[in-house]
C-alpha cells in the first residue's frame, strides 16, 4: 500500500519504470483494480514515462506481468484492464511491439474462451491491433494455430471467430491461407456443433475472398463427400448472392510461403492500411449494389471494381530501359504458351500492371515492347479460364488509362476479341469485357475503333447489338468530332439499322444514338429523319420528348411486334356478354357503347399488310358499337349465341361447344368456322385460312355480311 500511495502522489509527474513494474506486481486485486487505469494512462503518456523505450528488458518484465498476472486473472475485471494495459503498449511501441507478441499470444487465446462476451469481444479487437500496428496478420497467425487443437471448446470456435474478422479486416492477401485451411477442415468434424459451424464460416468468409481456388483446394483434403457436398452448397448459395469479394491478389493466399518473417517492411505495411480502407469501402459498394442485382448477375463486375483493381499487384522498381525490356520479354514467354499453368498467366498480367505503376510508360522502350505484346494481349483475352479473361481485361482498361492514345494500336487490335466477350454465358467474363471496352472508349479516342463497333451493330446475336449500341452511344457523347467525321456516313448508317432493329432495347438505344449523332452532325441527321417512315420519326419525336414508353407513340412495326413487353402491356379486354331475345335489346340500349381498341394494338396476322389494314380500316363507315362487333361476321358465325357467347372489345367472338350431334360448329376468336365433321372442313382446304377473312374483315359492309354462307347444321338467328 505504500508503493500504491507513492504512485499516487506522482500522477502528475514523471513515474519511473521500477516502480511501475511493482505496482503491475501487486497481488491485492482491489489494489489491481484502483490503480489498473492509471497504468493505462501512465503509458500513454511520453512525458510520464519518457524511458519506457529505453530499457528493452524492463518492458519485457512489464508484458510478462501483464500477460501472466492480469490477462490470466480470475477476476474478469483485472483481464479487461490487464487488455487495456497490453493496447496501451501496443498503442505506444507500435512495431518495436512486435518482439512481444509471442509473449502475449498464449494468454490472449486463453481468453478467446473466456464466459464473459466482453473479455472475448475485447480479446478479438487487442489481437486485430496487433495485426495492425505491431506485426502483419501472418506473423501473428503463424503462433496461433496452435490454438485450433486448444483443450477449451470455446477457444477454438473463438479463433474461429478471429479468423473471419482478420479476412474481414485485412482481405485475403494478408494471410497464406493454404497453411490455415488444413486446421478449419479438422475443426468440420470436431464434436462440438459451436465449432463446426465457425469452421463453416471461416470457410464460407474464405470463398468469398479467394474463390473457385477454395473449392479445388478442399477437394484434394480427402474430405468424406457428404460433408463437401454441404461445404459446396453454401459456396454455391455465396456465389448466387453476389456478396462475393474477389481481389486480384486472392490466390496469392494458396501460394505464397514466404511471408512469416514477421518483418513489417514500408510496401508490407502500406498494402495492409491500403487493404484495411479499401475492404471497408468495398464493402459498402457491394451491398448498395447487391441491392439492385438479381442472381443472374452473380460473379459480374462494373468499372468501379475495375479500377479499385488497377492497383492491387506486387510492387515492383524499374530504373532503366534494359530492365523494362527483360521484364517485359518474360512477361510475353509467359502469355505467348496457352500451355503454361493459368496462375503463371494470371501473375504475368498482374506484373504488367505493377510495371504500369512503377512508371515503365515513361520509358522509351516500352511502346515497342508493347507492340510485341499485342499477340500475347489478344490470346489471353480468348482464354477458356474466367480468371484470365479477368486479369487480360483488367490489364487492357489500366494500360488505356495510363497510355491514353498511345494505346491505340494495341486497342484497335484487342477491340474485335473483347467485344465477343459480352455474348459470353459465364458473367465474369462479359462483364469484363464490356468494363474494359467501356474503359477503352473513354480513355483512347481512336478513329479506327468506330468501324469495329458499328460492324458489331448488325451481329446476330442481341446481347452483342445492344451493347454495341450502348457504345455507340458513348462515343457519341464522349469523344469529339475531329475524332467521328471521318465516319460519319458509317454511323448514320448504323443509327438508321439499329432504328430498324428487330429487338425493342436495341431501337430504344439507336435512338438515343440519334440525337447524341444530331448534336454533331446536324445536316446528316436531319437527312437521316427524313428518310425514314412516318412511324419511325413519330418514335424519334417521341424520344426527345419524354415519350418513350408509349405504346401509341411507336410505330407499327414495334407495336405489332413478337415483344412479350409489348405485349403484356396492353388492357385486358371487356367482354359484353349477351343474352337472348330482350335481354340482347336490353343490353344493348341499357349499356354504354363500349370503344373498340385502336386497331393497332389488335394481334397482327402473318398474311396482312399492317398498313393496308390500317388505311382500309380508315375507310370503313361508322357502325353503332353495340352491334358494330357481331355485324362484322359472316351470317352463321354468330347464330349459336343463344346465351353462350361473349363478344370481345375487338369484335372477337368466343362460343362455348353445345350438344348438337357432329352438326355443331365452333367459332374461333377470328371468326372462322370449324366444324366437327370431316367432311366440312379437309385438310387441304383453304375455307379456315387467314386469307379468306381478308375481304370479310377490311372490306365494304355489304362484302362482309355476304363473305361466307351459314355452314350446315348451325342454329339460325332467333327472331327479334
Amino acid at each position: 500500500m505504500r508503493l500504491y500511495g507513492l504512485f499516487l502522489r506522482e500522477m502528475t509527474e514523471e513515474v519511473p519504470m521500477e516502480a511501475l513494474l511493482e505496482q503491475l506486481l501487486q497481488k491485492d486485486l482491489g489494489v489491481r483494480v484502483k490503480v489498473g487505469p492509471e497504468v493505462t494512462e501512465v503509458i500513454l503518456s511520453e512525458q510520464r514515462s519518457p524511458d519506457l523505450e529505453q530499457d528493452q528488458s524492463l518492458v519485457d518484465r512489464v508484458v510478462d506481468a501483464v500477460a501472466s498476472s492480469w490477462v490470466n486473472s480470475s477476476n474478469f475485471k483485472v483481464v479487461l484492464l490487464g487488455m487495456d494495459i497490453l493496447s496501451a503498449l501496443v498503442s505506444r511501441l507500435q512495431e518495436r511491439f512486435r518482439t512481444q507478441v509471442g509473449t502475449v499470444l498464449p494468454s490472449l487465446m486463453d481468453r478467446l474462451g473466456d464466459a464473459k462476451d466482453q473479455v472475448r469481444e475485447q480479446d478479438q479487437a487487442l489481437l486485430l491491433k496487433i495485426m495492425d500496428q505491431a506485426a502483419n496478420p501472418q506473423f501473428v497467425w503463424e503462433r496461433m494455430m496452435g490454438g485450433f487443437k486448444h483443450k477449451n471448446n470455446r477457444t477454438r470456435e473463438g479463433l474461429c471467430l478471429c479468423l473471419v474478422s482478420t479476412l474481414t479486416v485485412f482481405g485475403s492477401q494478408s494471410l497464406t491461407l493454404s497453411k490455415i485451411v488444413p486446421h478449419i477442415c479438422n475443426l468440420l468434424g470436431d464434436p462440438t456443433s459451436q465449432v463446426r459451424d465457425g469452421a463453416m464460416n471461416c470457410l464460407i468468409e474464405i470463398y468469398r475472398h479467394v474463390g473457385e481456388r477454395v473449392r479445388m483446394d478442399l477437394g484434394k483434403k480427402g474430405l468424406p463427400q457428404s460433408r463437401l457436398n454441404v461445404i459446396f452448397s453454401r459456396f454455391d448459395e455465396v456465389q448466387r448472392s453476389g456478396t462475393m469479394v474477389l481481389s486480384p491478389l486472392s490466390d496469392k493466399a494458396f501460394e505464397d510461403d514466404d511471408s512469416g518473417d514477421g518483418g513489417r517492411s514500408s510496401s508490407s505495411s502500406r498494402g495492409g492500411k491500403k487493404t484495411l480502407s479499401m475492404g471497408s469501402f468495398r464493402r459498402t459498394g457491394s451491398s448498395s449494389k447487391s441491392a439492385g442485382r438479381d442472381g443472374s448477375a452473380a460473379g459480374a463486375v462494373d468499372d468501379e471494381d475495375f479500377i479499385q483493381a488497377f492497383e492491387d499487384v506486387p510492387t515492383v522498381q524499374i530504373h532503366s530501359n534494359r530492365e523494362v525490356e527483360e521484364n517485359m520479354t518474360k512477361i510475353r514467354d509467359v502469355l505467348s504458351d496457352d500451355k503454361k499453368d493459368w496462375e503463371l498467366r494470371v501473375a504475368a498480367l498482374k506484373k504488367v500492371r505493377s510495371l504500369l505503376l512503377a512508371g515503365a510508360s515513361d520509358f522509351d522502350a516500352f511502346p515497342q515492347q508493347l507492340r510485341l505484346m499485342e499477340a500475347a494481349f489478344k490470346l489471353s483475352a480468348k482464354d477458356l479460364r474466367s480468371q484470365v479473361v479477368r486479369e487480360a481485361c483488367l490489364t487492357m482498361g489500366h494500360l488505356s488509362l495510363v497510355l491514353g492514345s498511345r494505346f491505340d494500336h494495341a486497342a484497335e487490335a484487342i477491340m474485335p476479341i473483347l467485344v465477343t466477350l459480352v455474348s459470353n454465358s459465364a458473367k465474369i467474363m462479359a462483364s469484363s469485357g464490356t468494363a474494359a471496352i467501356r474503359l477503352i472508349l473513354k480513355h483512347t479516342h481512336y478513329p479506327r475503333l468506330i468501324p469495329v463497333i458499328t460492324s458489331n451493330c448488325t451481329c446476330k446475336s442481341v446481347a452483342v447489338r445492344r451493347r454495341c449500341f450502348e457504345f455507340l452511344e458513348q462515343l457519341l457523347q464522349e469523344w469529339q468530332i475531329s475524332s467521328l467525321e471521318r465516319h460519319g456516313t458509317v454511323l448514320m448508317e448504323t443509327i438508321k439499322k439499329g432504328i430498324h432493329d428487330a429487338d425493342a432495347e436495341a431501337r430504344s438505344v439507336a435512338r438515343k444514338c440519334y440525337w447524341s449523332y444530331q448534336a454533331h452532325f446536324r445536316r446528316e441527321a436531319d437527312q437521316l429523319f427524313q428518310s425514314l417512315e412516318a412511324s419511325y420519326q413519330k418514335a424519334l419525336q417521341a424520344h426527345q420528348s419524354g415519350g418513350e414508353n408509349s405504346v401509341t407513340s411507336l410505330p407499327a412495326s414495334d407495336r405489332s411486334s413478337s415483344s412479350s413487353q409489348e405485349s403484356l402491356s396492353r388492357p385486358p379486354p371487356v367482354k359484353n356478354t349477351f343474352g337472348s331475345g330482350s335481354t340482347r335489346t336490353k343490353a344493348s340500349h341499357g349499356r354504354p357503347p363500349v370503344p373498340a381498341p385502336p386497331p393497332s394494338l389488335q394481334r397482327s396476322r402473318s398474311d396482312v399488310d399492317v398498313n393496308a389494314a390500317s388505311s382500309s380500316a380508315r375507310r370503313m363507315p361508322a357502325v353503332p358499337a353495340a352491334f358494330s362487333s357481331a355485324s362484322t361476321l359472316p351470317p352463321g358465325s354468330y347464330a349459336s349465341l343463344d346465351g353462350c357467347s361473349s363478344v370481345r372489345a375487338d369484335g372477337r367472338v368466343r362460343t362455348r361447344r353445345t350438344a348438337s350431334g357432329n352438326g355443331s360448329s365452333v367459332t374461333d376468336s377470328r371468326g372462322r368456322s370449324r366444324g366437327k365433321i370431316s367432311s366440312q372442313s379437309q385438310p387441304g382446304s383453304r375455307s379456315g385460312s387467314p386469307g379468306r377473312l381478308l375481304s370479310s374483315t377490311y372490306g365494304p359492309r355489304t362484302s362482309r355480311l355476304n363473305a361466307a354462307p351459314p355452314l350446315a347444321g348451325s342454329i339460325p338467328p332467333r327472331p327479334r
